[in-house]
């Protein structure tokens, strides 16, 4: 336990200390928040392994996701993917606490107890009620502090990201109430990354066929999702998830 919370520490150190004064690029708004820059000075690496993602994707990846999709109904698709975002409502509850935003916490506290008890998450009778999904995650928390993006970076496997985002999922690692009180939790992360591949699978299949350079293209998507998030006008039919598998 008290390599966890040191490793929390080291990251918020580093993010507050290093990446604001190291990488200082962003126009931050009046209300503090610090908006993503393209800022890629590890480009020749990132593109080796993006390249290296889609030679992954494209043997092992890709035939599963596809196989899935062939063979599991829709409404069989919906439920998987209800149930793994209903696990991440707990630590998107921790997220809106450290961000001020306590109605927001309240409601995805209140989310996920309803459906975890109605339908173990297959089902969002929450947002039926009125309880509507509130997207958030502690590369957002981060940046609503002030804390600057960073370099542009290509995560083996996970796909794009940030210097700020990588250290916000290395947090949640450590602080998620769910996944740190179930066995075999490699499993749990495996199952929530094969499902947000298959989410945007048409997606990622425009991204193969588009002539234009398909790194830029990802790179230059990604930080505008993220800008929009920000903004909390979140931008629909983009091929770049949360976590995103190439």
């Amino acid at each position: 336990m008290k390599n966890h919370f040191k490793a929390i520490l080291l990251i918020i150190f580093l993010s507050f200390f290093q990446i604001s004064k190291s990488y200082s690029i962003e126009d931050a708004s009046v209300s503090g928040v610090s908006y993503d820059q393209i800022y890629d000075p590890l480009e020749p690496i990132n593109r080796a392994v993006l390249n290296f993602n889609f030679f992954i994707d494209d043997i092992a990846i890709r035939p599963i996701v596809k196989t899935y999709k062939f063979i599991a109904p829709e409404p069989v698709e919906k439920g998987v993917s209800n149930f793994f975002s209903n696990l991440k409502e707990p630590i998107r509850t921790v997220s809106f606490l450290f961000q001020g935003e306590f109605y927001k916490s309240f409601n995805s506290i209140g989310r996920f107890t309803i459906n975890t008890f109605t339908s173990l998450g297959t089902f969002d009778l929450a947002s039926r009620v009125g309880m509507e999904k509130n997207e958030t995650d502690f590369g957002i928390t981060l940046a609503k502090g002030g804390v600057s993006s960073g370099p542009y970076i290509v995560i083996p496997i996970i796909g794009p990201s940030n210097l700020r985002d990588f250290g916000g999922d290395v947090v949640e690692y450590f602080v998620d109430p769910i996944s740190n009180n179930v066995a075999n939790r490699e499993y749990l992360a495996i199952g929530s990354g094969l499902n947000e591949r298959v989410e945007i699978d048409e997606q990622l299949d425009k991204v193969r066929e588009a002539s234009s350079d398909r790194y830029e293209m990802i790179k230059s998507i990604y930080y505008q999702n993220r800008n929009a998030q920000l903004e909390e006008e979140y931008i629909q039919n983009l091929p770049v998830p949360k976590i995103y598998i190439e």
